[in-house]
């Protein structure tokens, strides 16, 4: 520090007016720290209608990334790929893969934490959401497919373990644990010891009840489960064997009355939620499944998706107004009167059964006429998307993407590594999960994070009031170098 001459009164009124300069930066700190955001990502694609529709606004001036999350190896998928084509197609139309639904490590975030449940490590991680450092992880004895819903500060998910678990979101302590099923015998299932009842559709808290099913196939008895959220008694809600033909798996889903479970080629299922009753399937026909399924509101109406050769249309039947299939499509989200598809179309090799993706495309559709409102093709294929606010998110291949959703112009775009096939906004950030195991965060980048930490708070104050006070004179402009 160097020492040079003051007058004393002029010294007084240095330090003074320092000390003031420092309040400042102080409550510039306290007000930068203390910015309010819009929403939570609470449960599997926002909701328990698996919408994948937030009131979260971020802003794409300053999105950049903050962090990178990278597993010890990427998602231990439980089905691996799909048949080349539906030979049951007069033309042999080419099919999108129908049990994907577990090919990146999905994230739940509230406040200041993201959750993920891992196939790799067999555990739910906690990270900061503001530095990706891991705070707890929970393991279980078997993969976990879903993130875990959080709900009065505890998380609820399902392991192939054949358990559905609550832990505190807190600390990862174990609340309780409950299986529908006494077959504790373990089978082989890519790499993994597994149970005979896995659960492999996440779980939906409502009501203070959380429900999930166990199933491994359909020749054997499957579990649709209701159990109370406190305490994982089952004790008046709900133990329902759902076994024949019936196998559950991608995220679960739920209404005021009414429970919708996936199954992969078949077309999902509907289950009275109060009795778990059995009321019927989405358009009563095999073959118009997916694992891609959401709610378009809690009054019964439903879309399910996945199959490419199915025509566009709307099918109805006693228990759900409308169910409807895009043509060529294998993702989509809706909001009001908007559809958003994610398709594609294939060439085949038929000697060697190779399939090359032609003609990827994100498009709106207006919902009551099925007209394409705006179609934007793609130089590489798209897989998952969400609306945020006024933005449509678009994950493809190595980038994910921006848009107005009003004309699908591209507004943002970032590089990332491999397929991104997961995607989540809250609290500012922008979560990216992709098939290689790595998870992404993209914020806000704040000048005032002098140590880095992904937040601004008191240790930034400390170490900018330290940075200062060692210059003596702040109009030298060798003091600058002294100023984070």
């Amino acid at each position: 520090m160097r020492n040079i001459a003051v007058n004393p009164m002029s010294s007084r009124l240095f330090i003074r007016g320092r000390k003031c300069f420092i309040i400042a930066v102080l409550m510039l700190l306290c007000t930068s720290s203390g910015l309010a955001w819009a929403d939570d990502w609470p449960t599997y694609m926002h909701d328990n209608h698996r919408s994948g529709v937030t009131a979260e606004s971020l802003d794409l001036d300053t999105l950049n990334q903050r962090w990178v999350y990278t597993s010890p190896a990427p998602p231990l998928i439980a089905w691996d790929g799909g048949q080349p084509w539906d030979a049951d197609s007069f033309n042999s139309v080419f099919q999108v893969p129908m049990r994907n639904f577990d090919t990146a490590f999905f994230v739940t975030t509230v406040g200041d934490f993201i959750y993920f449940g891992s196939s790799v490590t067999d555990s739910v991680h906690c990270l900061s959401a503001a530095t990706g450092l891991q705070q707890w992880a929970f393991t279980t004895d078997g993969p976990v497919r879903f993130p875990p819903s959080y709900y009065n500060g505890m998380l609820y998910f399902g392991s192939d373990d054949g358990y559905t678990y609550c832990i505190d979101a807190a600390t990862g302590a174990l609340g309780w644990k409950y299986s529908p099923s006494t077959d504790r015998r373990r089978i082989g299932n890519n790499g993994k010891l597994i149970t005979m009842g896995p659960i492999r559709t996440g779980t939906a808290v409502l009501d203070g009840k959380v429900y999930f099913a166990a199933s491994l196939v359909p020749w054997k008895s499957s579990y649709l489960c209701s159990v109370d959220a406190a305490t994982g008694s089952s004790s008046g809600t709900g133990l329902y064997s759902v076994s024949g033909g019936e196998n559950p798996m991608s995220a679960i889903l739920a209404s005021a009355t009414k429970i919708y479970l996936s199954q992969g080629r078949q077309s999902p299922s509907i289950y009275n939620r109060s009795t778990g009753s059995y009321l019927g399937h989405i358009g009563g026909e095999r073959g118009e499944g997916g694992c891609f399924v959401l709610l378009t509101s809690d009054t019964g109406y439903a879309f399910s998706h996945g199959l490419a050769h199915k025509n566009s249309g709307y099918r109805s039947n006693e228990y759900v107004d409308y169910a409807a299939t895009y043509n060529q499509a294998k993702f989509m989200i809706v909001s009001g009167p908007t559809a958003y598809v994610i398709s594609e179309h294939f060439s085949l090799n038929m000697t060697t059964n190779d399939k090359t993706v032609i003609n990827p495309t994100l498009k709106a559709i207006n919902r009551s006429d099925q007209s394409t409102n705006w179609s934007v093709p793609g130089d590489s294929p798209y897989y998952y998307l969400i609306l945020a606010g006024d933005t449509l998110f678009a994950g493809g291949t190595n980038k994910v993407t921006a848009h107005n959703p009003a004309t699908g112009d591209e507004l943002w775009s970032r590089s990332v590594q491999g397929h991104v096939r997961g995607l989540a906004a809250a609290n500012g950030r922008l979560y990216v999960s992709t098939d290689t195991g790595k998870i992404y965060m993209f914020g806000v980048v704040f000048p005032e994070d002098f140590n880095n930490n992904g937040i601004v708070d008191l240790p930034d104050l400390m170490l900018f009031a330290e940075s200062y006070l060692d210059c003596t004179n702040p109009n030298d402009e060798d003091c600058l170098e002294y100023i984070p």
